[in-house]
C-alpha cells in the first residue's frame, strides 16, 4: 500500500550502510549511525503496517533520527539547520495535529459541494446543509446491517448466542485494508476472553462491525442475514436517496478479480475503464459473485494483502452504497425513538450502537442516550449520531463528507470528534 515509502525508506538504509564498503569509513559513529538509522525504518515500517499508524508520524520520526546520527549535525552549521529544521516540523505538527474544531466547520462551509450536514432537535430540523444529497457512505451503511441484526434476533430468526468460527470471518479480511479494525477487535476478544476453541457469539461479531466497524464481520453478517433482508430495512424506514447495501471487503478484489480474469494483463488504467464502464447493477453483481468465491474458499486470486491504486481505490469509494444526509437523519431518529426495529429488537439495537456510553464514562454523565457509527475512507470522512440528555432532550447529527487532500483529510480525522461536541453543546 506504501511502495513508494518503502522505496524512500531502503534508499535511507543503503545511504547510510553503503560508505562502509570502504574500510576506512568503518568508524564506531558510521557503524553505529548505518545500525541506528536500519532499526528506525524497521520500526516506522512495523507501526505502519502492523499498528496501522498513519505514515506521517513515523517518517518525522525516521527523519529525526537520521539527523541525530549524522556527525555533521553537531557542527555549527548543522546545529542552526537542525534547529530550522525542528522548528519547521514543530510548528508543522501543530498545524496539523492541535485542536481546531473550526476547520471542519470551515471545511464544509468552503466545499459545499462536497460536505453535506443535518442537525435535528426533538423532530425539528434546525441546519441542513446540502442534506439531499447521495454521497459514499462508507462504514456508516453498517448501521443498516445492524438493525436487521436485531430485527432478526426478535423475531427468533437467528440465535444471538451461536458461535461462529474465527476461520469463517476470516474468508472476509484482507490485511491493511481496514485501518487495524479487524485485528483490534479480535484483541479485545483476546483481552475479554470471548473466544472460545477459535469461536466468538454472533453478537460479538456484530458489535465488533459496529464499534470497531470489522469489514470482515459486516461482509460475513451480510452473508448470514441475507441481503434480501438487510435491504428490506432501507425500504422499511423510507430512505429515498439510499444505495442497495452490498459486501464491502469484496468490492476492494473488483480490480484484483478483473486483472486475473484476464490473466494479470490490463493496467490500472485499463481496469479503471472497465469499472467506470459498468453500470451499479453490474457492478454489484460482480461484487457478490467475488463474496461468493471468497465465502467458498476460491478466492486464489489475489494475495493476503491486495495492492490496489489510489485510482482504483477511489472508485471503490466512490461506488460504497450511497445516501443523504437526511436519509441518515431519519435512521438515527428511528433508533432514538424505537422506531428503527420490530417490537423487542429496540435494546438489542441500542446496545450495539451506544458503544461510546460503555467506553467513554464523560458520555455516561451527559446524556442518557448516545449512539454513532463513522465511516471513513482515503477520501470520505462521515459520522451519523443521535444523542438524548437526562431531561429528554434528542439531537440528531450527520456529517458527511469528502474529497479531502492528503493534508486536508489529517486536518478532518484529527478535529472531527471536536467539531460533534462543540455541534452537541449549542443544541443541547
Amino acid at each position: 500500500m506504501y511502495l513508494y515509502l518503502w522505496i524512500v525508506f531502503a534508499g535511507l538504509i543503503l545511504l547510510t550502510a553503503f560508505p562502509l564498503i570502504s574500510p576506512k569509513n568503518r568508524t564506531k559513529w558510521k557503524i553505529s549511525q548505518a545500525i541506528i538509522v536500519t532499526c528506525s525504518v524497521i520500526l516506522a515500517v512495523f507501526v505502519i503496517e502492523f499498528l496501522q499508524i498513519p505514515p506521517f508520524l513515523p517518517i518525522i520520526f525516521v527523519v529525526i533520527v537520521s539527523f541525530l546520527t549524522d556527525r555533521s549535525t553537531y557542527t555549527k552549521t548543522g546545529l542552526i539547520i537542525t534547529g530550522t529544521v525542528v522548528i519547521l516540523l514543530g510548528a508543522g505538527a501543530y498545524y496539523l495535529f492541535h485542536d481546531d474544531p473550526d476547520y471542519v466547520e470551515n471545511y464544509m462551509e468552503d466545499h459545499p459541494d462536497l460536505a453535506s450536514l443535518h442537525v435535528s432537535v426533538d423532530g425539528e430540523t434546525v441546519i441542513s446543509q446540502q442534506g439531499e444529497e447521495k454521497r459514499p457512505l462508507a462504514s456508516v451503511v453498517k448501521t443498516i446491517i445492524a438493525i436487521e441484526f436485531a430485527n432478526q434476533v426478535a423475531e427468533g430468526a437467528i440465535d444471538p448466542e451461536e458461535p461462529i468460527s474465527l476461520s469463517e470471518l476470516d474468508k472476509f479480511y484482507l490485511a491493511n485494508t481496514d485501518g487495524g479494525a479487524h485485528p483490534a477487535w479480535l484483541e479485545d476478544m483476546k483481552a475479554n476472553n470471548k473466544i472460545t476453541n477459535d469461536q466468538v457469539t454472533l453478537h460479538e461479531v456484530a458489535k465488533g462491525m459496529i464499534q470497531y466497524s470489522s469489514n470482515a464481520n459486516t461482509d460475513f453478517l451480510l452473508g448470514k442475514l441475507g441481503a434480501d433482508s438487510v435491504n428490506r430495512v432501507i425500504e422499511t424506514l423510507e430512505l429515498e436517496q439510499h444505495d442497495p447495501v452490498y459486501p464491502l471487503v469484496s468490492a476492494l478484489l473488483a480490480s484484483p478479480y478483473l486483472n486475473d480474469q484476464h490473466d494479470g494483463n490490463l493496467s490500472d488504467r485499463e481496469l479503471e475503464e472497465m469499472l467506470l464502464d459498468m453500470t451499479m447493477e453490474e457492478y454489484r453483481e460482480l461484487v457478490w459473485e467475488i463474496h461468493e468465491k471468497l465465502n467458498n474458499d476460491e478466492a486464489d486470486f489475489f494475495d493476503e494483502s491486495p495492492s490496489v491504486s489510489m485510482d482504483l481505490q477511489r472508485i471503490w469509494s466512490d461506488r460504497l452504497p450511497n445516501a443523504s444526509a437526511e436519509d441518515y437523519a431519519k435512521v438515527m431518529a428511528a433508533i432514538s425513538n424505537n422506531t428503527a426495529t420490530i417490537p423487542g429488537g429496540e435494546e438489542i439495537l441500542r446496545e450495539l450502537m451506544e458503544w461510546p456510553m460503555e467506553v467513554h464514562e464523560s458520555n455516561r454523565e451527559k446524556y442518557a442516550h448516545l449512539g454513532a457509527k463513522g465511516g471513513s475512507t482515503a477520501f470520505v470522512l462521515n459520522q451519523a449520531l443521535y444523542a438524548e440528555d437526562h431531561n429528554g432532550k434528542k439531537v440528531e447529527l450527520i456529517i458527511f463528507t469528502e474529497g479531502f487532500s492528503f493534508i486536508e483529510q489529517i486536518k478532518m480525522n484529527q478535529n472531527m470528534n471536536s467539531y460533534m461536541q462543540k455541534v452537541l453543546e449549542e443544541h443541547f
